[in-house]
């Protein structure tokens, strides 16, 4: 009788850690890396809601959400600068615990990458010639195929990648839309080639005065930034969720 009380107890709490197993494998950990983009400034400078607050609060309206980290992304940060932090493994602390990006980036079920794109508007108020333009964008695709490369070796999970687009004062431009194509064509190739998964923003963002209501400026409105978020969440319903 003692024997089989031991086997039914048994069998009860092993029952309960695979409920706990398999109830934990559902949960998304969400990765947000970037610029400015990823922290949800606004076309005038201040911070307010960005994609990945709405796409936080769809996975925690699903309550699947396990951690969302957000982090690591910072202002004006570029693509160098983000390599830089994966290769010294920077170090954070959340709610004063210790994070590095490497436990994040082997932890995360959903990665979400916004970088590059000031870069590249930048230059294209600062370069008189057409080959110089291309040239700086082989460059730029240089480092963010070393960038993927790395993600990749930490991330065996889903990556999401942004495309570019132009602000309103470049939309119009017909040699500024060709540069932005062809940035955007590296990049999905880039994506193409590690498996990632790559957002076409150009076409919900081209010349859309009330996504983008600065016109100097690439920083989407809050109705921007839900309409980002909406293009990453159909694609992690297909992916992700699926």
């Amino acid at each position: 009788m003692k024997i089989k009380t031991i086997l039914v107890g048994s069998i009860i709490v092993l029952l309960v850690f695979l409920i706990y197993l398999t109830t934990l494998d559902k949960k998304v950990y969400y990765l947000s890396l970037g610029d400015s983009l990823a922290l949800g400034q606004t076309p005038y400078g201040n911070l307010d809601y960005g994609y990945t607050d709405y796409i936080k609060d769809y996975l925690k309206d699903k309550k699947i959400l396990e951690k969302h980290i957000n982090e690591f992304s910072a202002e004006n940060h570029r693509i160098t600068d983000l390599i830089r932090d994966i290769e010294d493994n920077k170090k954070i602390y959340i709610n004063n615990k210790p994070q590095t990006i490497k436990n994040a980036l082997i932890k995360a079920d959903l990665i979400t990458l916004s970088i590059g794109l000031d870069e590249i508007i930048y230059k294209l108020g600062n370069i008189f010639n057409d080959s110089n333009v291309y040239s700086y964008i082989d460059e730029v695709m240089e480092d963010m195929n070393k960038l993927l490369s790395l993600i990749k070796e930490y991330c065996k999970e889903d990556i999401i990648v942004l495309g570019y687009y132009l602000p309103i004062l470049y939309s119009n431009d017909e040699n500024s839309r060709q540069y932005i194509e062809y940035a955007n064509k590296k990049l999905e190739d880039l994506c193409n080639f590690y498996s990632i998964h790559f957002i076409k923003l150009d076409t919900i963002m081209h010349n859309n005065s009330e996504y983008l209501p600065n016109p100097l400026d690439f920083h989407p409105s809050k109705v921007g930034y839900e309409a980002t978020a909406n293009e990453i969440i159909k694609k992690i319903n297909q992916t992700l969720l699926k």
